[in-house]
């Protein structure tokens, strides 16, 4: 290709020469077309040479603008990271200052939860303890409970059998009573007889001192059979006053060991309340003047009857309601007595005099209180408007026990709005009483309750402003003032004390 060229050369360039003078000289050379060829060659590789190195000086200088810039970014976003790093330093410090507080936090959090932990498995074993106690203590109280139950009935039935027993001895002696007072009139008629028969033959008596000395020898022993006539009355009267006492203390063990049967508390209740709260079984409380029995009654009836009618109460339908409650409950052998006297009814009355006292509410629902808002009309304690208070308040210290004033049948025991905890008890004759704000009632409803029998506890439930306890009596659907019955319940006691 070159010998090509070359020859291409030659035929398109032809060999010329340069002329060269100089100081008088002239030199020349001879440009064949080989270098002519030879010189474009040349020229041409030059001329490209130039020619990349420029293109290659642009691209370089290109390149250099852009490094430059590349260098100028990379400057800006070397100076950004500086500053990030530096706020992730700032960071870093504030999150390690963070974390060895979250540290500090954690360990005290460990050792707190370490310590909750120790504490909660201390007071679980503490509950299994006493729960496992209570159990025990509920079991040996269940069997006590059980076994006194077992014997309290074994007890009322001897104590039945004992009364039945008693009541045979009483109609018996009864019926020797009659049988003597029946001899003892016939004795006392044969002595009048006999005296009539004396004044008749005391003329006799004057002619015959035989007959006298007869007469006289038959009238002492008239007198001495007399005399053991009454001895003998007398000694049936004392037996039957023995035995109507026995019988009076027999009934009183049976209601006794009845009342202590009806206040054995519910099985689940005890085991619960033995574990959350402190041991609040019933328990005897001290009588005071408005709480203890009513006396005797045997003298100063019409005292009582008026004291009975000073509360309002019809005492003359009471006493047919005892009266008509008592046929129901006698029974026996029909023994005739005679006529009825004058003190034999009044005995009668007086007895349903008693019996009816046992039955009214004139006993106060506290031992001790004092009345905080009586009956009748006052202003509102909340809305401080005018209003009519139904009931008496008595305050006492709180969860004081609060009695029944009379036996009777519970007819409400539960929460009833503004009253609170309320039980309401039945005690017969259309008399209701109510017990209103208690804190804990121990009876549920249809329960039978006896007089002076704790029913719960003095509390503030309901519509109240402190520790008292509200209480109603209610005479045929009608609210009463019970300042009357505590007052009746006061002056029976007193009577009954005077005699």
């Amino acid at each position: 290709m070159i010998r090509t060229v070359l020859e291409w050369g030659e035929q398109a360039l032809p060999d010329f020469q340069i002329l060269f003078r100089r100081g008088g000289r002239v030199i020349y050379f001879n440009v064949t077309a080989g270098g002519q060829v030879t010189a474009l060659a040349i020229g041409l590789f030059a001329i490209l040479f130039l020619g990349y190195l420029g293109l290659r000086f642009q691209h370089f200088g290109h390149v250099v603008l852009t490094r430059n810039h590349m260098l100028a970014e990379v400057g800006r976003e070397k100076t950004d990271l500086a500053q990030q790093m530096e706020a992730l330093r700032d960071t870093l410090a504030e999150a390690e200052s963070r974390a060895e507080a979250v540290g500090e936090d954690n360990d005290r959090l460990t050792t707190a939860l370490a310590t909750a932990q120790q504490r909660i498995a201390l007071l679980q074993v503490q509950r299994d303890h006493a729960m496992a106690e209570a159990k025990k203590q509920f079991k040996e109280r269940d069997a006590e409970r059980s076994k006194a139950l077992a014997m309290a009935q074994q007890r009322i039935g001897e104590l039945d059998a004992e009364r039945a027993r008693l009541q045979a001895d009483r109609a018996n002696v009864a019926h020797d009573l009659s049988a003597a007072q029946d001899r003892l009139n016939s004795r006392t008629t044969n002595l009048s007889q006999l005296s009539q028969e004396l004044e008749k033959n005391r003329d006799l008596l004057r002619h015959s001192d035989s007959n006298q000395v007869a007469l006289q020898a038959r009238i002492q022993s008239l007198e001495k059979d007399l005399a053991q006539a009454n001895v003998g009355a007398g000694k049936f009267k004392s037996d039957l006053a023995s035995i109507d006492k026995r019988l009076n203390a027999v009934n009183t063990e049976r209601e006794r060991l009845v009342a202590l049967g009806q206040q054995t508390p519910v099985i689940d209740d005890l085991a619960v309340e033995h574990v959350r709260a402190p041991d609040t079984r019933l328990a005897m409380v001290e009588s005071s003047p408005h709480t203890g029995a009513i006396p005797s009654l045997r003298k100063g009836g019409s005292k009582i009857e008026a004291l009975i009618a000073s509360t309002g109460l019809d005492v003359g339908r009471l006493l047919s309601d005892v009266s008509s409650d008592s046929r129901v409950s006698e029974g026996g052998p029909f023994v005739p007595l005679g006529d009825a006297t004058r003190a034999g009814s009044e005995a009668r009355r007086h007895r349903l005099l008693e019996k009816l006292v046992e039955t009214l509410p004139l006993r106060a629902p506290l031992d001790h209180y004092r009345v905080e808002s009586p009956f009748g009309a006052r202003r509102d304690p909340f809305n401080h408007r005018r209003g009519f208070h139904t009931g008496v308040d008595l305050s006492a210290p709180y969860r004081t026990h609060v009695f029944s004033t009379a036996p009777g049948i519970v007819i409400f025991a539960g929460a009833e709005g503004e009253w609170g905890r309320m039980v309401e008890v039945d005690n017969g004759h259309g008399i209701v009483t109510r017990y209103a704000h208690m804190h804990r009632i121990f009876v549920v409803k249809g329960q039978k309750v006896p007089a002076h029998y704790a029913i719960g506890e003095l509390g503030s439930t309901g519509r109240s402003t402190g520790p008292h306890v509200h209480y109603e009596v209610v005479v045929d659907g009608t609210a009463v003032d019970p300042a009357k019955f505590l007052g009746a319940g006061d002056n029976v006691i007193q009577v009954g004390a005077q005699q």
